[in-house]
């Protein structure tokens, strides 16, 4: 009776650990992410591929709009079901210069797959989610959308 109470609890506990990582993903760097660890700040989540002229045209937008504005997290996720060896060699040949979600192991993010690109997501740092923002946006946009919504 105790082995299988101990079995019992020793499969819950395995239910449970892998229920923890449900929301996760990870980067190509290897790095487990989960959304609530951007809590406090602003988070933007962009679906892009190599095939979307305008998607292109974002990417030096979004790494100006990191590397000016620390309080802003940017992750990239390819809209293309590519390894990550193929799509690690894309962020080089692109110069992408923020994270871009793993596509193994499968990821979970809490944004739909947007039906166009480029599509874009703002979570604030309260976790409200607003988008996706469908088209070509650029970082003077997404500023001017986080001063709207911190009333500023």
């Amino acid at each position: 009776m105790k082995k299988i109470i101990a079995l019992s609890l020793l499969v819950a506990l395995s239910f449970l650990t892998a229920c923890s990582n449900q929301n996760s993903f990870h980067f190509l760097s290897g790095e487990e992410k989960n959304v609530d660890d951007y809590r406090g700040q602003w988070l933007v989540i962009n679906f892009w591929a190599e095939w979307c002229p305008p998607c292109l045209e974002e990417i030096p937008e979004l790494g100006k709009l990191v590397e000016e504005n620390p309080d802003i997290a940017v992750i990239g996720v390819s809209y293309d079901k590519l390894s990550n060896d193929e799509l690690e060699a894309l962020v080089k040949k692109l110069d992408i210069k923020y994270p871009i979600v793993a596509t193994e192991p499968m990821p979970y993010l809490p944004v739909a797959k947007p039906q166009s690109l480029p599509g874009t997501y703002l979570i604030s740092p309260s976790g409200q989610t607003m988008g996706p923002i469908l088209g070509k946006i650029d970082r003077s946009k997404i500023l001017e959308i986080i001063q709207k919504v911190e009333g500023r």
